[in-house]
């Protein structure tokens, strides 16, 4: 490799860097589409070889799956999770956390309650509000791996029928790890940028969904946990017979290969979408 070479190798990698700072998509797929021409340069500038910059440009797409089958297939966990009260994390590892809470708050929520629920090695943490005259749920909630010093913190509004339907947005950046349940809907939304902005876009949803006032359930306040621990034990069910988990015997559950799919798709879509 030449000082020309290297010159235009590191102005690609500088450019893809800057682009994926943006928040437009557009940008943002220019900074990714940067990314793997920086590597498609690199294994050819190296050897003079395309089969080498292709090979370089397919280790983005390789390196996931293997992380899928050398970690997260040899997970284990239970078929339920209990939703308890807990103590909320320090500040030093959920600093964000009095903030959230005030500006839900400032929209008229009541918070009911800390919980919280250990899945295989990850522990999750879930501070629980309550809108009466919406009847609307609020989330706060935090994800810690145990082991690696890394935390994510999201927010969710959940509005239940009576029928028994959900219905949840979320600002949850990573892609769903396994299917949402026949009587759970889902919503992303990224991009509001205060409270009061992603309580309306949850609003907009139901209207976009025909969803009226009179159709959604009053809630318990003391039952909230408890719902939030069945819909995890639809969920679990609902990939179990999906095929995206299976039993991995002592009455723990696993990833199959499907799953493990599965999770390499969603995170390709991620990639690709971002």
């Amino acid at each position: 490799m030449d000082l020309q070479e290297l010159l235009f190798l590191a102005a690609t990698i500088v450019f893809a860097l800057a682009c994926r700072t943006f928040a437009h998509r557009i940008v943002r797929k220019m900074g990714l589409l940067a990314m793997l021409a920086s590597s498609y340069m690199l294994g050819w500038f190296l050897t003079g070889s395309h089969v080498a910059g292709a090979c370089g440009v397919g280790l983005w797409f390789m390196l996931p799956w293997v992380e899928i089958v050398v970690h997260v297939r040899r997970l284990r966990f239970t078929q339920t999770s209990e939703v308890k009260g807990r103590f909320a994390p320090s500040s030093e590892i959920f600093p964000e956390l009095h903030e959230l809470t005030q500006e839900i708050e400032d929209e008229g929520f009541v918070m009911t309650e800390d919980a919280g629920w250990k899945w295989s090695d990850t522990d999750h943490f879930m501070r629980i509000f309550y809108h009466e005259q919406s009847r609307m749920q609020a989330t706060i909630g935090m994800v810690q791996q145990e082991g690696i010093p890394w935390t994510e913190s999201y927010i969710s509004l959940t509005s239940r029928l009576q029928d028994g339907l959900s219905y949840t947005t979320t600002n949850l950046a990573h892609p769903a790890t396994m299917k949402s349940a026949p009587e759970q809907r889902i919503n992303r939304q990224l991009k509001a940028q205060s409270m009061a902005e992603f309580v309306q876009l949850h609003e907009t949803y139901l209207t976009s969904q025909g969803i009226e006032r009179k159709d959604l359930a009053e809630l318990d306040t003391n039952t909230l946990s408890t719902r939030i621990e069945q819909d995890l034990r639809q969920q679990i069910h609902h990939n179990v017979d999906a095929g995206l988990i299976e039993e991995a015997g002592e009455g723990l559950l696993r990833y199959s290969w499907r799953g493990c799919l599965f999770l390499w798709f969603q995170t390709m879509k991620e990639i690709l979408i971002a």
